[in-house]
Order: C-alpha cells, then structure tokens, then sequence
C-alpha cells in the first residue's frame, strides 16, 4: 500500500501520494485529473505539440485532431504559441469550445532569467496565444543564460548572474498577478527542487515537468515531489520512439517493445503504448506524449478506461532503468539553431542539472 495517502472525493479527481511503483490507493473510481497544491485542476492527459515532423502543418493538424478527440491539456513547445492560439481562438470563435474548457502550459525560456524578465516573457506569449491567461507556467530549464553580441557580430552564450530564487519571484509575480493559475519547474534536478522550494517567499512550485518513462522511471524525483505536494508531468512517457536510431545506438529497445509491456498490452486488450501511458498515470504522473497520428492520439487519451492490477505495476516498476534520452537543450527543435554555439559550453553551466552518468 502507498507511504501516505490524501485523498479527495472528487467525482474525476484525485491528489494523493503515491508508493515508488504506483499501488493504487483506490479501484472505485479512475480519476481524470490531478488537483495540483493550490486546487487548479490538472487532466492526466496532454498533447506535446513540438512534432516529429517539425512543421507547422502538422502541429496544427495534431492540435486540430486532438481537440476534435476530447483533448483538454495542451503542453504548447517552444515556436508554437501563434499556432496553438489561432486554433484556439478559431475554436472560441466558432463556439466549440470555451477558455474554461482548456488548460495551456508554457515555459518560460532559458533567455529570460530574472524577475524582471519572467512577466515580459510571459505577455509575449500570451499575445501570440491570444490568451488573458495561461493555466501552467514553467520555469523550462535551471540554466538560465545570456547572449551576447561579440566584436565578430557572432552570439556568445553565457550563464545568467541570476539565482533560481531572484527568477522564482518573478513567477511568483506572475501568479499573484494573474496570468497564470500555476507555475512550477521544468529539468530541475533533486537540488534544485530543493532549493526553490525552500526559498519561496509566497508560492512554492505547483507542477515539475521532467522527462520520465518506462526506462526512466524517475522513482526517487517522483516520491519526493509528491511529499512536497508538487504535481508531476511527464515528457517523453513513450521514451520518444521517434528517436529510435538513437535508442538503437545506446544498445537499448524502446519502451514500447519491452516483452512486459507487450505481454500486459495482450492481457489488457491495449496497444503497448497505452500501457505505457497508464502505467504513469497511475503513478499519478501527468503525461504529454506527442503524436500527429489520429488513431494514436485516440488511443493515447483512452489509456485511463481501464486500471492495472497492482501485481503488474510491481512488475512494471521493477524492469531496469537504462538512463534518460533527452538532455534539455537537445529536446526542441525549435532551439536548436540558438543553441549550436551553446551546445559545448552547456555542460558546464554552474546550473547544469543531469549528472550523464546517473542512474536508478
């Protein structure tokens, strides 16, 4: 049974704290979202909209698709804000859907550190989603960094003077002025969870979103934010098998094919990646896989009508761990360009949160 429980009786909703392999506390009822610390209601299931295929046309399609299916949650990536909001405020205009029926998470970017900074960051974005508000905003990296114009006239990429306190307060201000119903971290390591939390004057951190799945399963992170109220979200809760040529060269197979997962998606009557996704979701780990396939983003929102048994969650939470996939610079493709000359010199940012050689 789990460590500690809190229970609350929505009829869709669910905050508790959970054990390491995700034993269900109760079976009457699958919760459909997460109540996060201060109430705002989180859906368990997300659209990723940074695609596969890298254009525009298909994340439009992908938001379009999903919207269509049911989807509430959009986790809007890095160079797709003007995106998002024209589909958004088509869907408004048209009377589809209304601002109360959606959640929008974005992040605030590695280049805008400071207190200062976070309210500019956050207004631009909010013009190009057409929004009065976002739901989640995210503090997307601890690397905070600034760039500078060399007598060459090329970029040069340096760490920001900033703390992770100074730039939290500014989203605390962001919150207390109402631009955002909740606000929280993104790639924080155990330290500097720690540390922000520890020094937040008014508004301790809603929401972490990290990379977590099968192969990364994140059981220490996950136990200590949920001890600290913390909700989580998962990136990448396939393992990202659009980069199965890098999974082939570490030497490791996808998630999606591990024998287990196979073997409970015949036994549920499921595809692998449903099980996958549940598997998270009933750790109570918010999940936001990407897809611009139809049948696959139907399936992915259908993964929380049904439970697993706790036997086969045990038996999920003990295959062995084979180590992230992602470092976050290297996640957007949107970034990528900005990032070319950073890319040598961010491992050795002071904040620089992934130890390469850590493991479970």
């Amino acid at each position: 049974m789990p460590e500690k429980q809190i229970l609350n009786k929505g009829p869709a909703v669910i905050q508790w704290v959970s054990s390491k392999s995700g034993a269900s506390p109760r079976r009457d009822y699958i919760p459909t979202r997460i109540r996060m610390g201060n109430g705002v209601e989180l859906p368990f299931i997300g659209l990723g909209t940074s695609s596969v295929e890298n254009s525009n046309e298909a994340t439009e399609y992908s938001i379009r698709t999903a919207l269509d299916l049911g989807y509430t949650h959009i986790d809007v990536t890095p160079g797709t804000h003007k995106i998002v909001g024209d589909v958004l405020k088509e869907y408004m205009d048209s009377g589809k859907l209304t601002r109360q029926d959606f959640f929008i998470t974005t992040k605030l970017p590695c280049i805008s550190h400071s207190r200062a900074n976070v309210a500019t960051a956050l207004n631009s974005q909010l013009k190009y989603l057409q929004l009065d508000y976002v739901d989640l905003f995210l503090v997307q990296s601890p690397c905070g960094i600034t760039i500078r114009q060399t007598a060459q006239g090329r970029n040069k990429f340096e760490p920001t003077n900033y703390s992770l306190p100074e730039t939290w307060k500014g989203m605390e201000d962001v919150y207390n002025l109402k631009l955002t119903r909740a606000i929280g971290i993104s790639n924080f390591n155990i330290d500097q969870i720690t540390t922000v939390y520890c020094n937040a004057n008014v508004v301790k951190p809603h929401n972490l979103q990290v990379e977590v799945h099968l192969h990364w399963p994140q059981k220490d992170l996950v136990v200590l934010c949920q001890s600290l109220n913390v909700s989580l979200t998962a990136y990448a809760p396939l393992g990202s098998p659009g980069l199965q040529q890098t999974i082939d060269q570490r030497g490791d197979t996808s998630p999606l094919d591990e024998p287990l997962v196979i073997y409970l998606a015949q036994k549920y009557k499921k595809s692998p990646a449903q099980i996958l996704l549940k598997q998270l979701t009933q750790r109570n780990i918010v999940v936001i896989p990407r897809s611009v396939n139809a049948q696959h983003l139907r399936e992915n929102l259908d993964s929380l009508n049904f439970t697993i048994s706790d036997n086969d969650m045990e038996a999920l939470a003990n295959v062995r761990s084979r180590g992230r996939i992602y470092t976050y610079t290297s996640r957007y493709p949107y970034f990528l360009c900005l990032f070319n000359f950073f890319f040598n010199f961010r491992r050795n940012h002071p904040e620089y949160p992934f130890n390469e050689n850590d493991d479970e």
